[in-house]
């Protein structure tokens, strides 16, 4: 087998979260659509989206995925765990001990399943990785935390595990960016389905140019809605609108740069790719040469987003960011 030479293509499925609830795919079918359309081999999977079971996983059920993958050609990369301190509604939270069981119990059934790496969550507070990263050494997995908007490489909790990483030093743990925290505008597609609904064109506006400020996402989000209110905009079409603070923000693209050294796998957030090969809302031109040029070798899975406001081919989505990252990461590096 040949090393790989420059960052690798792949597909969450987590893209084709419409398809998964309507039920037109079950995860058999779905792996199988996968592969058939060529948007592998490279997957990540959630595992609380696609295994019953889970975070416990059966000899059967694990012996019946890894036929699956057999059967498929596929190659499971990375499942995304959950750091959930809020286990059922109405309970209390659970402390660090059993946050930290939880997480072996989730890692133990990646590593059952066949993954290389889980991705994890900034609801794991810095303090309990020394506890993990062992674990996962010893359990030859590695755990990546997701970097999601509105984070950013400079976010305060990103720089908590920065120093946190520095201290261990584990070659287990590491970053996975989410690019949607280093977006240039809302994604058109967006605002589209907001006016869909009959959201008024004044109020999209003033959504846009609040999105572009500074600051947090939060405050950004909580003066949108005072506006609202004051204003009297219906509930539904605020929330249209508000949907846009969360999933992706407006942070420096050039930041990744220097997360790139601890990079173990990427999610490359896309809402949409235009005929000519553009993403719509985030900087893809700028941003993948610095993976590619930084050295990164291991997966960019496509994570299509634009589910959660539209019902687009998510098989056609992916395929178009495949072949735009592709491109892009073709191109050779723009001299000095």
């Amino acid at each position: 087998m040949t090393a790989a030479n420059g960052p690798q293509m792949g597909v969450t499925l987590y893209s084709f979260t419409n398809e998964w609830l309507t039920r037109q795919f079950e995860l058999d079918t779905l792996l199988r659509e996968v592969a058939k359309r060529d948007l592998g081999p490279n997957i990540e999977i959630i595992g609380f989206q696609s295994f019953k079971e889970f975070p416990d996983v059966s000899d059967d059920f694990a012996a019946y995925f890894k036929d699956l993958i057999a059967e498929t050609g596929l190659n499971p990369v990375s499942c995304a765990i959950n750091s959930d301190r809020f286990m059922k509604p109405g309970q209390q939270p659970i402390d660090d001990a059993d946050l930290v069981e939880y997480h072996k119990r989730q890692l133990r059934s990646a590593k059952k399943l066949g993954f290389k790496l889980a991705r994890g969550q900034f609801a794991l507070p810095a303090h309990l990785l020394p506890e993990l990263a062992p674990f996962c050494e010893d359990i030859g997995m590695q755990m990546g935390v997701e970097v999601h908007a509105p984070m950013w490489a400079r976010h305060p909790a990103v720089l908590e595990y920065r120093e946190m990483y520095e201290k261990l030093n584990s070659p287990a743990l590491g970053w996975i960016p989410d690019f949607g925290g280093t977006a240039r505008a809302i994604p058109p597609s967006l605002l589209d389905a907001a006016r869909a609904i009959g959201t008024p064109e004044a109020l999209i506006e003033i959504t846009k140019e609040i999105w572009a400020e500074d600051g947090p996402s939060y405050v950004k989000a909580g003066k949108l809605r005072e506006i609202a209110a004051a204003k009297g905009y219906e509930q539904a079409h605020l929330q249209a609108c508000t949907l846009s603070f969360f999933i992706l923000s407006n942070n420096d693209p050039k930041s990744w740069a220097e997360m790139v050294d601890r990079t173990i796998h990427i999610h490359g957030k896309f809402y949409g790719v235009s005929d000519e090969g553009v993403e719509e809302a985030i900087p893809y031109e700028e941003i993948l040469p610095l993976f590619r040029d930084g050295g990164f070798t291991g997966t960019i899975v496509s994570e299509w987003e634009g589910h959660a406001y539209c019902t687009a081919d998510a098989f056609e989505q992916v395929r178009r960011h495949q072949a735009m990252c592709r491109r892009i990461l073709a191109e050779a590096p723009v001299a000095a």
